[in-house]
């Protein structure tokens, strides 16, 4: 039995950015409250698509959201009684009173605590889609998730100790699974992950914090992105490699962002999707793409992915 969890936001929401702009101050870093990190271009459709239509071994799909309603959904509500809508108040618990939070850090680190939520989950931020047919076992070995990623050596310490004293520090993808990796007892190299899905195992995070009650409000207090926190994700990988989980390279990544390709190398990545070369495939920062990029990323994530409904 295995779930997903896709996290999502709409930033141009009025009510939720008002609920931002009252939370904002001097210490959240610029990186973390720039609007591109809580828009919606629609990516969210193609999130559930892609693991309907490529993922027939999962049992359900939760989309996590602050009292919100992806609209973009109702199609596939209406068809599938096993999407499901989760706030972040059923996720969050006991520790409710910390919301609202708009830091996918603090809400990636409880999602294991979703009512109902299988053992084995796959999670996937809304900007990743499953981009090829995968099997359970692609993700899981024989109930073990596959940690997929290449290690890398920890940087000088000295270095780190001078970025640290650096004001509003960016909180950054790569440095955020080494603070997770050295958190749970890793000195020489941590394993970097890629945009991708995530297997994980529920217990995993849930024994970690068993006794640990400050360390996770520590961690999920925080309002907006920060250097302070770890990645979830990270350190569940790293838990799961100590536990003996095998780690493999990462398995065919297909990757976009603004201008990062554009214009006709973007129309061959995005004939690749089609093609099933991807097993998966991230599309970052849409909303801040050309006009004309985005219309070959929309009409080529509109043609793979329109067959489940």
């Amino acid at each position: 039995m295995i779930d997903a969890v896709i996290t999502w936001v709409d930033g141009d929401d009025p009510i939720h950015k008002r609920k931002r702009e009252a939370y904002l101050d001097d210490t959240a870093p610029v990186s973390s409250i720039q609007s591109t990190r809580f828009a919606s271009s629609g990516e969210i459709r193609f999130a559930v698509q892609s693991l309907l239509q490529f993922c027939p071994f999962l049992r359900r799909i939760y989309v996590v959201t602050d009292d919100q309603h992806p609209s973009e959904l109702d199609t596939i509500l209406a068809a599938h009684s096993n999407v499901r809508i989760v706030d972040h108040r059923e996720a969050f618990g006991e520790h409710a009173d910390l919301l609202p939070v708009f830091s996918s850090r603090s809400i990636e680190t409880v999602i294991h605590r979703i009512p109902g939520l299988a053992e084995h989950f796959l999670y996937l931020n809304d900007d990743i889609f499953v981009g090829r047919k995968m099997k359970a076992e692609d993700f899981f070995d024989q109930g073990i998730p596959i940690i997929r990623g290449n290690f890398q050596r920890f940087p000088n310490k000295l270095m780190k100790w001078l970025k640290s004293k650096v004001r509003n520090t960016r909180p950054g993808y790569n440095a955020a699974q080494r603070d997770a990796a050295s958190l749970v007892g890793y000195r020489k190299t941590y394993l970097l992950a890629e945009h991708q899905p995530h297997p994980m195992r529920r217990s995993t995070l849930e024994r970690y914090y068993e006794n640990r009650e400050a360390e996770l409000r520590a961690q999920i207090s925080h309002r907006f992105r920060s250097a302070d926190q770890v990645s979830p994700i990270g350190m569940s990988n790293h838990l799961e490699i100590l536990a003996g989980a095998r780690v493999e390279r990462p398995l065919d990544v297909g990757y976009v962002r603004p201008n990062r390709p554009t214009g006709d190398a973007l129309v061959e990545v995005m004939a690749k999707l089609q093609g099933n070369a991807f097993a998966s495939f991230c599309v970052q920062s849409l909303d801040q793409m050309s006009k004309d990029d985005r219309q070959i990323v929309l009409a080529g994530l509109n043609a793979h992915y329109a067959h489940t409904v």
